[in-house]
């Protein structure tokens, strides 16, 4: 005979959903005074703002920029000295951090996010903000008619204001305007 089933309160599990608001990652070349490091650290503080928690990743540490991320920003240094080989270093990072989503910012670091949530196989939404446009031909163009289809949005990081992509990422990202 089987003993009663209990009738007490089971206790959240360990992995239960907590109230912190989900956290987002900005991956950028690098935190130089470029367009799109100062286009980088404008979305992250507008993200932050409306309450998400961030990571600003970049293939090497450094840069004028860094200093001007607000300290609640975590930063991640991926070791990497080029943009284009960060590709595999980030998809670890996405792999083992969930991100609620990964925002690409800066032409060659768009296809890298697109490419690394790819190989992270996580269903993580990405994002790409571009600060120019694109080039002529070559590798980056069919890597960009491959890899550009499969973001949530890409925006033109040039001509939208940080709150604006801000928004417009994570209606995307189907998340809400703000995380409080």
């Amino acid at each position: 005979m089987m003993p009663p089933l209990s009738t007490a309160p089971i206790a959240p599990s360990v992995n239960a959903t907590s109230s912190s608001p989900p956290r987002l990652a900005v991956f950028v070349s690098g935190l130089d005074d470029t367009p799109a490091g100062r286009a980088a650290v404008a979305l992250a503080d507008a993200l932050r703002r409306r309450g998400y928690g961030l990571d600003v990743m970049a293939p090497m540490g450094g840069g004028l920029l860094r200093a001007a991320l607000h300290p609640g920003i975590g930063q991640i240094d991926l070791a990497k000295r080029h943009t284009g080989t960060s590709v595999l270093a980030l998809a670890r990072i996405v792999a083992e951090r969930r991100p609620a989503g990964l925002i690409g910012v800066g032409g060659d670091a768009g296809l890298v996010t697109l490419g690394a949530v790819r190989l992270a196989r996580q269903g993580t939404p990405a994002a790409v903000l571009e600060d120019q446009p694109p080039s002529v031909g070559g590798v980056r163009r069919a890597l960009r008619r491959w890899l550009h289809p499969r973001a949530c949005i890409v925006v033109s990081g040039a001509a939208t204001p940080p709150e604006e992509a801000a928004r417009l990422v994570l209606t995307a990202f189907g998340l809400p305007d703000e995380a409080r």
